[in-house]
């Protein structure tokens, strides 16, 4: 006989998915959600193979691609939050063509990269910017079992995409557009100017200097608040701006178009794809001021065909090609286009200056040349571009004639990446109607003398960075699969090769090559064992010691194939597994660190002459014991089916053990030369991952509930750590991300509460300053005072919770996602008054004022300064927030029409709908997205789209 995975499909466990994943289907919904199954095989991918779900002994979670095709964001990455358990995904920002996401598995492991490996179709790719209507489903490989085949590069685990592929059947096409309006999730609330100016003459004052602003002045700023201006000349001495608002929009487009055909018989069958993605930024520029666009904008075309040939019955091919062409645009230099223009917004004081003088020259001063109307319409434009091309080439030959189940398969793949930016940029000049004594000073002709920084020069002829990169993979692999009787055996022994060749500066081409194999075993459907090994190796490391061998084992029992469950009418499906081996990350912090290297010295002088003769220097010795981190897996896991199959449940226990990891200990300086990295890291994370999903029907309206939940906590159990002076210092034992500062117990009321505290030594401390806990009792407070205060960095928890129903041709579909477990610090511009020659916000009106005693019990901010910060500025409690975070993520509401009009009209399927995604938002700060983790407001601001769209079928 000729076996095949599906021809192993067990037809009870086929059937009891049925119901679940038809609604699924219908809803939109993953079925991966629903039942963890891509769809009515049953079949799960795992690297370099498929399974079936029910005899998948390793941690894995799937979905479907069609549960986020019509999610209205463009990075796939940010597709993924509160749909997998087991995978973080946070997003950074919201620049088009950069709304990328920092993804961990089960948390963070190593202070070095935490980023899971990517494979598309099997090689790495990225899958950010793929057309959503390309992926056929995404499947996380999360434990050793899953991942050691992959060796060093698997210690953060795998993301496997699949692309769609041709069936069976007449041709097919399919056609989706959707256009949608974009808006920040939150924007900054600046004071105007009289506010400002009131707050900048308190904070003078509170450190011992005059007011800057007169009481006349005062009125001026007042009235312009009010839009009243005794003179014309009023509104350019007394401006009253609030940047941000004038040079963000409110919101902006973004639209999408997509066509695909398949079809095909059982000699060929073909899924082609085109789609076209453009997205406009949100500054508000003057698009009469050039003939050249200076917006964030970015546009996207991407292609695809994915062809399968049955040459004969026993020999196959498939050949997918694919590509994309990208296009960005950048007001100014690309490298610091959004961080410098959103800066300049968040942070110019609102009466700085005007935008322009009367005489229509920009405005700005020696303090504030940052005009953000010359920021993006006078300093030139930057033109990023991107073109891609993937190919991969797969051969399957069958050896049936030798014995059954068992054949040959090949793969080769070409990756091309081009890449160029030109950066055609100018600078201008700012014009200050006012001389340095704060008047204006007029001409003998009447005009106004200016003073003018910088300078306006011509826009350069064009500095263009291109950079090229090619990889080549290829892989091969003898398969067997066989049923006997009650035993199914099945397993492949493979080699691979990867290699990356980098024309960039004289990059070094990275290389990879080894081996890796698989073999499982299940009796009776109900005994399941697999071991798994990735045997792999890489030129970075030392002769001798490039290679290693990384061995995993996994077992599971199918408790309803035992006769005291197997008829149990309440419990459908019951699997435990557990799963023990290592995996390897060779993100070690650089290339070739066994060669010893020199770095040119200062030199030295000899002579009467003193002449000067340069030298070189060793830089950090070499190490000979140099590898790839270390990370043993432990798994222990159930899956479970209840109740007539509507409720759905898989739960994972797991602990990780990383080692080898790249640190700089604490040694003393005794011989004169830079330490390097050791590799003596430790760190351990456990947690537990969870799905479950029900399923229910009330006549003609269906629904569906889901819901994942991850959970992971890291402990450093080695850093190379100094015992520290006090135990409580040690960061040792603490969290990857641990925050250390001081407890913040309040603000000083009063001169006499300050003099009965412990002796503060940062800097001045005064009326309404923070205070803080000594944390040793020795009446001093300074740098041993401080504590381990919590968690930053990624969340320890993230969770998702869906709803899918269906009535007739009516569908819903909502997703709430949210995170807890860290802490937020705040710095900077998010949070201090004046910060940098900065403004200031509305929560600095809750300050500490001196003179105004109505403040000195409920303060919630202390007094104002711009010289004496020093106290107020430390790491403490008292700028820490929480940043947990829920989220409305998406909401979709669509309308099938029904199948009779629809044929009417020559359409096979008519749907249309609307979608709405990071709708609302409930955390315990509005002042900044704590999903994006930094100071929110001199980044890109994420985003809150609302989309329509229609799909149709032919």
């Amino acid at each position: 006989m000729k076996a095949s995975v599906s021809s192993m499909a067990r037809p009870g466990y086929r059937r009891y998915l049925g119901a679940a994943i038809g609604i699924a289907a219908c809803l939109g919904i993953s079925p991966a959600a629903l039942a963890q199954q891509p769809d009515s095989t049953t079949i799960i991918h795992t690297f370099m193979g498929r399974q079936l779900s029910s005899e998948v002994t390793s941690g894995i979670s799937q979905m479907s691609g069609a549960a986020v095709m019509n999610v209205p964001i463009i990075n796939n990455l940010n597709r993924m939050q509160g749909r997998l358990a087991g995978l973080f995904v946070m997003q950074n920002n919201g620049e088009p063509g950069d709304e990328g996401a920092s993804l961990q598995m089960r948390g963070k492991r190593t202070f070095r990269t935490n980023t899971p490996v990517i494979l598309v179709d099997g090689f790495e790719r990225s899958m950010d910017l793929l057309d959503p209507n390309e992926i056929e489903s995404i499947t996380l490989l999360k434990d050793a079992a899953a991942t050691a085949q992959y060796g060093l590069r698997g210690g953060n685990g795998i993301i496997l995409v699949t692309t769609k592929r041709g069936k069976e059947g007449n041709i097919r096409i399919s056609f989706n557009a959707r256009t949608g309006v974009k808006t920040p999730t939150t924007q900054p609330r600046l004071l105007n100017s009289f506010q400002y100016a009131t707050l900048y003459n308190e904070a003078l004052v509170n450190d011992g200097n005059q007011p800057r602003y007169s009481a006349a002045d005062l009125d001026k700023y007042q009235q312009a608040s009010q839009g009243i201006y005794e003179t014309e000349m009023d509104r350019y001495l007394y401006p009253d701006i609030n940047w941000y608002d004038e040079y963000v929009n409110q919101h902006t487009w973004q639209q999408r178009y997509s066509v695909d055909v398949q079809g095909g018989n059982k000699t060929a069958r073909y899924f082609v794809s085109a789609g076209y993605t453009s997205n406009s930024g949100l500054y508000n520029v003057d698009k009469a001021a050039n003939t050249y666009n200076t917006n964030a904008d970015f546009g996207l075309i991407t292609l695809r065909s994915n062809i399968d040939v049955n040459v004969n019955k026993r020999f196959s091919l498939q050949l997918d090609l694919s590509g994309r062409q990208e296009q960005r645009t950048f007001p100014g230099s690309r490298s610091e286009s959004s961080l410098r223009v959103f800066r300049s917004l968040y942070k110019t004081p609102p009466n700085a200056f005007p935008v322009f003088t009367p005489d229509g020259y920009l405005g700005g001063t020696k303090d504030f040349t940052g005009n953000p109307y010359g920021l993006l319409n006078k300093q030139g434009y930057s033109l990023y571009y991107v073109r891609n091309m993937f190919a991969t080439l797969r051969a399957r030959h069958e050896l049936d004639f030798i014995t059954p189940g068992l054949y040959l398969r090949g793969s080769v793949g070409f990756d091309s990446w081009y890449d160029m930016v030109t950066n055609r940029s100018k600078s201008f000049k700012v014009f200050d109607l006012r001389q340095p004594n704060g008047n204006v000073e007029y001409k003998p002709d009447g005009t106004i003398r200016y003073v003018e920084t910088g300078s306006d020069t011509q826009m350069s002829s064009g500095v263009e960075y291109p950079s090229t990169r090619r990889t080549l993979n290829a892989d091969a692999s003898l398969n067997y699969e066989r049923i006997f009787g009650k035993h199914a055996v099945s397993g492949f022994a493979a080699v691979a090769q990867r290699i990356i060749y980098s024309e960039n500066n004289g990059d070094i081409p990275q290389a990879y090559l080894g081996g890796n194999g698989h073999i499982a075993y299940a009796y009776n459907k109900k005994y399941l064992a697999e071991f798994n090994f990735g045997y792999q190796g890489s030129e970075q490391f030392l002769p001798g010691m490039k290679f290693g061998f990384f061995p995993a084992g996994a077992i599971g029992w199918v408790l309803t194939e035992e006769n005291f469950l197997k008829h149990n009418k309440w419990v459908n499906f019951l699997k435990l597994r557990a799963s023990h081996g290592i995996s390897g990350n060779d993100d070690i912090g650089g290339y070739f660190l066994w060669f010893q290297k020199y770095a040119g010295a200062g030199g030295v002088n000899f002579g009467y002459t003193s002449i000067g003769y340069s030298g070189w220097n060793e830089t950090a010795f070499a190490l000979d014991n140099v590898t790839w981190e270390k990370v043993r897996k432990t798994d222990v896991g159930i899956d479970a089916v209840f109740f007539n199959n509507k409720l759905n449940v898989s739960f994972d226990y797991f602990h990780e053990k990383n080692t080898d990891i790249m640190i700089q200990p604490a040694l003393p300086y005794l011989m004169g030369i830079r330490f390097p990295d050791f590799p003596i890291g430790v760190i351990e994370n456990k947690g537990f991952d969870a799905s479950v999903s029900y399923t229910q029907k009330f006549g003609d309206l269906e629904l569906a509930l889901t819901g994942i939940i991850t959970k992971a906590n890291n402990t450093v159990v080695n850093r190379g750590e100094e015992k520290p002076r006090f135990d409580y210092q040690a960061r040792t034992g603490r969290p990857l991300d641990a925050i250390f500062g001081l407890e913040a117990i309040g603000l000083f009321k009063d001169q006499p509460e300050i003099d009965n505290s412990p002796r503060q030594t940062f800097g001045v401390v005064r009326p309404g300053d923070i205070r803080y806990k000594d944390q040793n009792d020795d009446g001093v407070i300074d740098a041993y005072d401080e504590v381990f205060l919590g968690q930053g960095g990624f969340p320890t928890l993230q969770y998702g919770a869906g709803l899918g129903a269906r009535f007739r041709g009516i569908d819903l579909n909502v997703l709430f996602t949210g995170h807890n477990g860290s802490m937020q610090n705040l710095t900077g511009e998010s949070i201090w008054e004046f910060h940098d020659n900065g403004t200031v916000r509305d929560h600095h009106l809750g300050r500490y004022n001196p003179e105004d005693p109505n403040t000195w019990a409920n303060a919630t901010y202390p007094r104002l300064s711009l010289s004496n910060k020093a106290n107020n500025q430390r790491t403490s409690t008292y700028w820490l927030r929480d940043a947990k975070m829920v989220r409305l993520k998406t909401l979709e509401l669509g309308y099938t029409f029904p199948e009779k009009l629809s044929k009417k009209i020559r359409m096979e399927n008519l749907r249309v709908y609307c979608s709405g995604y990071n709708l609302f938002t409930w955390s315990p700060t509005d002042l900044i997205d704590t999903e994006a983790r930094s100071s929110h407001y001199v980044v890109y601001p994420i985003q809150r789209v609302l989309n329509a769209g229609i799909s149709v079928t032919f």
